[in-house]
């Protein structure tokens, strides 16, 4: 007996001309969806442009501006002709080995539209071809055409809870929340207020290289099932686990955890032969030469070392439940028909969400670590993997969904550095599978009752990324990033400083202080979760993105011994650090350029002016670049 949904579908299409009419509207809706998506993907990068105050300038970005720099300066050595990238964000010794394929080819489009403008097209560009790689996916379980749109609008749509404990700032709760609410959080927020790359429509509104992650990974699942009957997609499929591998190279441990699970899902329905398995392994062979390159950067570059050790932990599991709970519920009714052995598959399920519940539970407080040791981590995978050989349908991409579907959770407990990445695209899965559920419950209700049970989902399910889009309105308008430190627009005198230290020939090594940032006070204390406009925004990193110059303290994790080395830019600025030390410093940093805050514009702050270290070669009202004198 087949699955319920591919039953149905049957029964509604017999025939080709019914399979065609199907096959149009799904068409058009993809193509209006398209539009709505690439729009909504534009809408606040484009009005945020729009309103840049007279005499100012816009940043490009609002979310993550840290690591937007990151990207802004392999972009811009991209323009520059540089196939080996090099770290603009220390000054230690490197060998500049580094590949990415994505920001080569968008600083190709950056010669013509600059950076800021490059970036944002392709985010937007990438995001409408993920509709489509949605829908490609999507129709490959025959379900009829209702449930095939809510599949791909939910996939891209869907979130959580965290609109109901929403912020602005950070991963705490911190602003009054009812306290059952904390303690049943942990005192953290739901993931689907703070990690765009778990979630489609964030990803699309703050960055194009989840976004072209997302595409690779979906394109990469569908040369998984094609190779089943044929080897035309294995050299496709390979190509794109090269260029995962080398873009964004968490991704592909992620799917080869879930591969393993589809793998004995096919199995069970007797599908799993020897020419599928080698073609599978010849497409995953496609990561070798980008993972070669990889293990042979990290065993010389102690630059990429240090960066690749960069303690990047994932969150609570409690929040990652909280991000994913909407559209996990209304999957249930989905799992639970998934074969024909009725029990079998009810009791799997079951199973299923009760390691989860045993996992919220044991979290307790956790906050930063290894959640899982390796032993428990490999014991709690494996049963998901036993149970998913319970929940096979005879629908192999149902089969490679669900697998994604149960398997992401916990993924990104893999103990290893940069687990949290593992989190990618975990929404999509869900939302395929809620919608497929919403399909069964909806079933026997009236048309009328159905599209208003369907638009009350649709709304509740997507309140967190309708948020996110709210978010990046309000950040505008207040002129701070998420970060705090950062500014969304920059100002005339940092604006022709950026633009002046650009233009200096040579290799630059340049300072700047470390962003202040500006809490929202009320009665003498902070407001939770409120800052304004940062005293000093931080300019280390957006002097790296633009200009090509190294900075000492620019990012967190791409600053080897970030934290002490920041400290040490910071109290160069101070007018309580004696001259011949501040002097002695800069020559030992090789500092040859300084974006220096006047003091007299913050007197609130016991600023030295750093005017005198040099030649002031831009003059404004608040910030002076300044050359350093040689030695």
């Amino acid at each position: 007996m087949p699955d319920k949904l591919a039953e149905r579908a049957s029964t509604r299409m017999e025939g080709q001309p019914v399979a065609h009419a199907k096959q149009q509207i799904e068409q058009k809706f993809i193509w209006v969806l398209s539009v709505v998506v690439g729009l909504i993907a534009a809408l606040p990068a484009f009005l945020a442009w729009q309103s840049t105050p007279p005499g100012s300038s816009f940043l490009g970005y609002v979310f993550s501006t840290d690591d937007q720099m990151v990207y802004a300066a392999w972009i811009r050595q991209a323009m520059a002709n540089q196939f080996l990238f090099d770290n603009r964000f220390t000054t230690a010794a490197q060998p500049g080995l580094t590949i990415n394929l994505y920001f080569l080819a968008v600083g190709q489009i950056a010669r013509i539209t600059g950076i800021v403008f490059a970036t944002h097209l392709v985010r937007v560009g990438l995001s409408i071809l993920l509709v489509h790689q949605l829908i490609a996916l999507v129709r490959r379980l025959n379900w009829p055409v209702y449930e095939t749109k809510l599949a791909v609008t939910f996939a891209i749509f869907a979130g959580g809870i965290g609109f109901l404990v929403w912020h602005t700032f950070g991963v705490a709760i911190v602003r009054p929340t009812p306290q059952f609410v904390s303690n049943l959080l942990s005192g953290r927020l739901p993931i689907d207020v703070w990690q765009p790359e778990a979630f489609t429509l964030p990803s699309m509104l703050v960055n194009g290289l989840f976004i072209a992650a997302l595409n690779l990974i979906i394109y990469a699942f569908r040369c998984y099932l094609d190779a089943q009957h044929s080897w035309k997609p294995v050299f496709p499929g390979a190509i794109a686990m090269l260029v995962l591998m080398n873009i964004h190279s968490y991704d592909v441990l992620l799917i080869g955890l879930v591969l393993f699970g589809f793998m004995v899902m096919e199995w069970a329905r007797d599908r799993t032969n020897r020419e599928w398995v080698i073609r599978a392994m010849a497409i995953s062979a496609g990561i070798l030469p980008a993972a070669l390159w990889f293990l042979y950067v990290l065993k010389i570059d102690p630059v990429f070392q240090a960066r690749a050790a960069t303690l990047t932990y994932s969150p609570n599991f409690r929040s990652v439940l909280a991000g994913i709970i909407l559209p996990l519920l209304l999957a249930i009714p989905m799992l639970l028909t998934s074969r024909e052995l009725k029990k079998r598959s009810s009791f799997a399920t079951v199973l299923v969400l009760a390691v989860y519940g045993l996992l919220a539970v044991a979290a307790g407080s956790y906050q930063d670590g290894y959640f899982l040791s390796w032993v428990w981590f490999a014991g709690i995978y494996l049963f998901l993997v036993f149970l998913l050989y319970s929940l096979a349908s005879l629908n192999p991409a149902r089969n490679l969904i669900v697998s994604w579907a149960v398997i992401s959770p916990v993924a990104l407990y893999f103990p290893a550095l940069f687990q949290r990445k593992l989190a990618m695209g975990m929404i999509i899965p869900w939302g395929i599978l809620a919608a497929g559920g919403a399909g069964l419950l909806l079933a026997k209700q009236a048309r009328s009752g159905r599209n208003l049970a369907t638009i009350l989902a649709i709304t509740v399910i997507s309140a967190s990324g309708l948020r996110w889009v709210t978010r990046e309105f309000n950040l505008a308008r207040t002129n701070v990033g998420n970060t705090t430190v950062h500014t969304v627009y920059l100002t005339a005198d940092i604006t022709k400083a950026i633009q002046t230290l650009d233009k200096e020939p040579g290799k630059k090594v340049v300072i700047a202080l470390p962003g202040v940032p500006s809490p929202i006070l009320a009665n003498g204390e902070s407001v939770p979760d409120e800052f304004g406009s940062p005293v000093i925004p931080d300019l280390n990193g957006v002097a790296s993105g633009f200009t090509g110059a190294y900075s000492v303290a620019g990012h967190w994790s791409e600053t080897p011994d970030y934290n002490r080395i920041r400290n040490e830019v910071t109290r160069l600025f101070l007018a309580d650090t004696p001259l011949e030390v501040r002097r002695q410093k800069l020559r030992e940093m090789g500092v040859t350029h300084i974006i220096a805050p006047h003091p007299e514009s913050f007197p609130d702050i016991a600023l030295a002016d750093l005017r005198d270290c040099g030649e002031e070669i831009t003059e404004g009202t608040s910030f002076s670049l300044v050359r350093v004198k040689n030695p």
